[in-house]
């Protein structure tokens, strides 16, 4: 992968074929919670299912795709194509099972197979990326690419579902997960574990302490996202807003994010990588005290738009810090296991305050603040670029 003193490229088309394989590998990875709102509604809808039926499908499915991440890190490194195949491939199977409409218990248990082997999907995918030449920017396309097949999701899958029955929504996530599964075959080079080793030597105890404040600078930013996005639409009821009002705030803060994801590709590494997450933290801090004052349509849509600046633009530049203080690579597997982990904590967490949106308020201030002082902690001592893997460029 990489000699001392040099940085081992893939340019041109290959470099950015790699690319997109590895966005589409973490994008399958993530597909199922991407989709999770709109299949949670068809359960009710169509099935019938009671709330506390949906409430286990969502706690599966998160849990199982932390636990995958997790998994990753026994997993020996390096493997990104061998194992991103064979998750895809039982998740390819996991889908098709779902379309021959099995049992309750069966459903439950095949979404948490296929939901372990999309957290191996996304992590591996993760801790490729990180090795790209702009990380940053790998990592913005990635929530980019999110970002447009969450709409997706949202407006061809009830049609597909009203016309073949619920079942038939996993045939999406067949369809990506089967794209996904070509472009890694075809477009990512086998890498051996000696080109591995000497390219990810391992982390020293300083780089141990550097990559555990960076994960906990991320688990603190989802804890902050937990608390504020899940209530995010009882806010906005709170202060008089209607159904329509809501989603039409909801539908304003996806195109805001998508436009942001690009900026961290943009910026790079022109300011390092401290100010642009402080930057970041600050706008979601702020964000966070406009939704408080809020008592319009405008302001909070205001508010909204900055949380999901801030959110589009913090996470990239974390998860490329962590790959800058990381020389080992089990640390940047684990990552993508604090999403489902802080996004479960945040809402929990807001029991603990004043109650109500003064509790809510108040968890993600003091998380978005962590966010940001673990990241200056982490990074204020300067430390050798991580080895390339590809141009992503």
């Amino acid at each position: 992968m990489a000699k001392s003193g040099q940085k081992r490229t893939i340019d041109g088309a290959a470099g950015q074929d790699s690319l997109a394989a590895l966005i589409t590998l973490g994008t399958a990875g993530v597909m199922t919670f991407l989709a999770m709102p709109v299949i949670a509604a068809a359960l009710v809808n169509v099935l019938g299912a009671s709330e506390r039926d949906v409430g286990l499908f969502s706690t599966i499915q998160l849990i199982t795709l932390s636990c995958g991440c997790l998994l990753s890190t026994f997993l020996p490194r390096g493997q990104f194509r061998r194992f991103g195949i064979a998750a895809l491939a039982v998740m390819i199977v996991c889908d098709l099972l779902c379309l021959t409409r099995p049992g309750w218990t069966v459903f439950l248990v095949l979404r948490g197979i296929g939901g372990a082997a999309g957290g191996i999907a996304v992590s591996q995918a993760t801790a490729a990326m990180a090795r790209t030449r702009n990380a940053e920017r790998s990592f913005g396309l990635f929530l980019a690419l999110q970002t447009v097949l969450s709409i997706v999701c949202v407006y061809a899958m009830p049609p597909i579902i009203g016309a073949f029955g619920f079942a038939a929504a996993y045939s999406v996530l067949l369809a990506f997960d089967i794209l996904a599964l070509a472009l890694v075959a075809t477009r990512l080079r086998p890498i051996s574990a000696a080109e591995e080793h000497h390219a990810m030597p391992g982390n020293d105890l300083a780089g141990w302490l550097r990559s555990g404040g960076m994960l906990v600078s991320i688990l603190c930013f989802f804890i902050g996202v937990g608390a504020l996005w899940t209530f995010l639409a009882l806010l906005g009821q709170g202060i008089g807003l209607g159904e329509t009002q809501v989603a039409l705030v909801l539908s304003i803060s996806k195109l805001v994010a998508f436009a942001a994801s690009f900026l961290p590709g943009i910026v790079g590494g022109r300011f390092g990588r401290i100010a642009p997450i402080v930057a970041a933290a600050a706008v979601l801090v702020a964000a966070v005290q406009v939704y408080a004052v809020a008592g319009s349509f405008a302001v909070f849509v205001l508010a909204t738009a900055m949380f999901s600046f801030g959110w589009y633009v913090i996470y990239p530049f974390q998860l490329g810090a962590l790959g800058q203080v990381d020389h080992d690579g089990r640390p940047m597997l684990a990552a993508a296991a604090l999403t489902g982990a802080g996004l479960g904590l945040g809402p929990a967490l807001t029991v603990l305050g004043p109650g109500g949106p003064a509790g809510i308020y108040l968890i993600a201030t003091l998380a978005f603040l962590g966010a940001g002082l673990f990241a200056i902690a982490a990074l204020l001592r300067p430390s050798s670029p991580a080895p390339i893997l590809a141009q992503g460029s």
